[in-house]
């Protein structure tokens, strides 16, 4: 059985791609673009291991329940992990898969494993993101200089893609609090979420 490194799934989203979706950070980024709104992912051994079986059963309970249309791979890197991201995915195939990756899709192609990666991907998100070329046509993509790889028509509609961008609060069963979505409003909303609160009127 393989194994992942994660650092959060969250498993009904409308902010990380078209439709419902399951979302799935890893953790561990050899690229660390400079102002990416996730760097606490840069790190590897600061997730979990979670073994693949365990995370398909996660997901098909996740479609189960929450009529989940697809599955959003984002990190930290994904192709990072390339071979255990592999055994995720071929078993999940009648669901949409889209991975995000800083990594243009000529260079991907090089990596080891990504021969079996592909195969299961709909659209790969690619290219390093860039805090100084925010997106704003494109409401799941953080900058303008990232491109839609598609490999199937699943996703090709750009009626998919267009729109406001999105952010999206997820309250954890532990009491967690994360924002998702388009990485200028998550910044802003993680230091809005920092910032003290006034004190009301005793």
């Amino acid at each position: 059985m393989a194994t992942l490194e994660i650092a959060q799934a969250v498993a009904c989203t409308g902010a990380e791609g078209p439709h419902r979706r399951f979302a799935l950070w890893l953790q561990g980024c050899s690229l660390r673009c400079p102002g990416c709104c996730n760097p606490e992912l840069f790190e590897r051994g600061h997730g979990r291991a979670l073994g693949t079986d365990a995370l398909v059963e996660k997901i098909e309970e996740a479609a189960r329940e929450h009529a989940i249309e697809g599955l959003t791979v984002l990190g930290g890197e994904p192709l990072d992990q390339t071979e255990a991201l592999a055994d995720l995915l071929a078993p999940i195939a009648a669901l949409g898969v889209i991975v995000f990756t800083g990594y243009l899709f000529e260079e991907a192609a090089d990596l080891a494993g990504f021969d079996r990666v592909w195969p299961s991907i709909d659209t790969l998100v690619d290219g390093r993101f860039d805090a100084r070329r925010p997106e704003l046509r494109r409401r799941f993509v953080g900058s303008t200089n990232q491109r839609l790889v598609h490999r199937t028509d699943r996703y090709r509609d750009p009626a998919l893609w267009a729109g406001e961008r999105v952010a999206e609060l997820v309250i954890a069963k532990d009491g967690s609090v994360r924002l998702l979505g388009a990485p200028s409003l998550v910044r802003a909303g993680t230091r809005a979420l920092r910032r003290p609160s006034p004190r009301g009127p005793l």
